[in-house]
């Protein structure tokens, strides 16, 4: 069960989302604060899964709360609440590490659904670190696999469209790559110790029917699918300059993509960088591939 601290300086919506909580079974509620000073003592100590603060407190903001203790590398998932609508504040609530933001008055039902999105995202999050951390792409044990290939490659398709890159040449490049590491046990296991050009020598291959490896071949498909994954990103980073809430730019932002380089590559299409976000093609293709086979 997920643990929570809301802080809030009105008592009675502290009670109210508490009790949405635990009415819900979306897990318990560990403390609660009623200014930000105290709400950074408690969410430092109780390291919670996720914090509900609103966005104008006494003694210090929760912008100022979230962006202190995002510096710290909390895996904490920050949900902001306010009655402020300002397009601008809300951006920034974002630029400082908030993942979800509700407008106050409070209603349970936006507040149920945005908490079980917070949870999912938990868990990729938590399988994605698996895979950094281990040499499997998929023992993980709160994520269910589908060996069912026509599903893959229609999940594969709904994230393509989502990502603005259906019918990429790229794309079918990618398509290829996750059904072929799908579909063979030992190398899906092995991708962690596996280079990128290993991966492109097998769509190489499996393009050639007799065998034969091209080294215009490689680097022609590897500026395919690069070209295609920097397409995707930036239309993802621009999904989330018009609209931080936007629910495919949270998704995809911190899952395919390291949230770093998306706000990179949001700043270079603003003009406030020089600099492009990055994309880097084997952290994609791994994540993709655990995207496909994840289901709640």
């Amino acid at each position: 069960m997920n643990t929570f601290i809301i802080v809030d300086d009105d008592i009675s919506v502290r009670s109210v989302i508490t009790r949405i909580i635990e009415q819900y079974n979306l897990g318990f509620v560990v403390a609660e604060a009623e200014n930000g000073i105290t709400g950074e003592q408690l969410i430092i100590k109780n390291r919670p899964d996720i914090v509900i603060v609103d966005l104008l407190l006494p003694l210090q903001d929760g912008i100022t709360i979230v962006s202190k203790l995002k510096a710290l590398n909390m895996n904490t998932v920050f949900i902001m609440i306010s009655q402020v609508t300002s397009k601008d504040m809300v951006e920034k609530a974002y630029e400082s590490g908030i993942e979800f933001f509700i407008n106050k008055p409070i209603n349970i039902i936006e507040v149920v659904n945005v908490i079980k999105k917070v949870k999912e995202y938990i868990t990729l999050r938590k399988t994605f670190e698996t895979i950094e951390n281990t040499a499997s792409l998929m023992r993980h044990p709160r994520i269910n696999i589908t060996n069912n290939i026509d599903t893959i490659k229609k999940t594969l398709q709904q994230i393509f469209i989502d990502l603005g890159i259906l019918g990429e040449l790229g794309g079918k490049d990618i398509v290829n790559l996750c059904m072929i590491i799908t579909e063979d046990k030992n190398m899906k296991d092995n991708i962690e110790s596996m280079q990128i050009n290993d991966m492109l020598k097998i769509i190489s291959q499996n393009y050639n029917k007799d065998g034969s490896i091209s080294n215009l071949d490689i680097k022609t498909i590897e500026m395919r699918i690069r070209r295609t994954i920097s397409k995707a990103m930036k239309n993802i980073a621009s999904m989330g300059i018009e609209d931080y809430s936007n629910e495919k730019f949270i998704l995809y932002s911190s899952s395919l993509f390291d949230y770093s380089e998306i706000k990179n590559e949001m700043d270079f299409i603003r003009g406030k960088n020089k600099t492009a976000g990055k994309v880097n093609l084997k952290t994609f293709i791994k994540r993709l591939i655990v995207l496909t086979e994840y289901n709640d």
